[in-house]
């Protein structure tokens, strides 16, 4: 908490919380409320890993309200990376339903509402195959380019990618019908003209306001922390929150000592620079 004060935080992402493992309390969120954050909330029905979807909504909703009544996060993420088959098992139509339900307890709160959190890739994949799809070929390729490594790119008429970008375009159709207030999703792409084409087609596909509880990195190149958060302010993005530790495939803001890295550094003075005063 003291490195996220030291960053100039506002919001704070804490480890999910598993309504089957709900004992009244969490911990991280008790923290970060004392800290002076507030919290974006990610719960999720089971875990650890992966999350089936809830068999009893009625049950799911009696302990999801418990939880919102005890925390009152910002905004409630439901399950996290639901197109993930790491993190979720249910069809696009189980998610839908487990949205709605948690939206419906969510909105009789006061407190809005989002999806998971799309994997980085596959929005990618999906902005990538709206270019190819909508006869914009030269427009496809040159996207391509700067948001896949080329071993993905060589992967992206595969069987494999055309499945993800179905199921993509399934959740993509079920996020507002369920009554979501934002459309979240991850993204660890250098590319920001690939960040603001992926916000263009989130808002265009589902009419919602995006938001994005998971942005970070894979080098430590400080600028492109500067250059991603400036386009994220430039888009007006509601809510931004850093993947600011290391993790399997990301790199993070400090070291385990809790020093910063250079770019921890450029994170920090983006919001003195920024965000001073307000």
């Amino acid at each position: 908490m003291q490195i996220a004060k030291t960053l100039g935080a506002v919001y704070f992402r804490p480890a999910s919380v598993f309504l089957d493992q709900w004992n009244g309390t969490c911990l991280e969120c008790d923290i970060a409320l004392n800290a002076g954050l507030q919290l974006v909330l990610t719960v999720r029905n089971s875990g650890p890993l992966p999350t089936a979807p809830p068999r009893d909504l009625a049950a799911y909703q009696r302990t999801l309200s418990q939880v919102l009544d005890t925390y009152r996060p910002v905004v409630l993420a439901v399950e996290n990376e639901e197109n993930s088959a790491l993190f979720y098992t249910g069809t696009p139509e189980d998610y839908a339903a487990e949205l709605q339900a948690a939206c419906e307890v969510a909105h009789q709160k006061g407190i809005p509402c989002t999806n998971g959190g799309l994997v980085s890739a596959l929005v990618a994949l999906l902005v990538y195959d709206h270019y190819r799809e909508s006869g914009q070929t030269a427009k496809a390729q040159d996207f391509a380019a700067r948001a896949f490594t080329p071993d993905l790119q060589r992967q992206l008429n595969s069987p494999q990618a055309q499945e993800q970008i179905d199921k993509g375009k399934a959740l993509l159709s079920a996020y507002r019908t369920a009554g979501a207030d934002y459309v979240n999703f991850h993204w660890y792409i250098a590319d920001t003209q690939a960040l603001e084409e992926a916000v263009t087609f989130l808002q265009a596909q589902t009419g919602l306001p995006v938001i994005t509880n998971e942005v970070g990195q894979t080098t430590d190149d400080p600028g492109q922390t500067s250059a991603v958060m400036g386009k994220i302010v430039e888009l007006g993005l509601p809510i931004a929150v850093w993947f600011g530790l290391d993790g399997p495939k990301a790199r993070g803001l400090v070291n385990p000592d809790g020093t910063l890295r250079p770019t921890g550094e450029a994170f920090r003075r983006f919001i003195e620079t920024h965000f001073r005063g307000t």
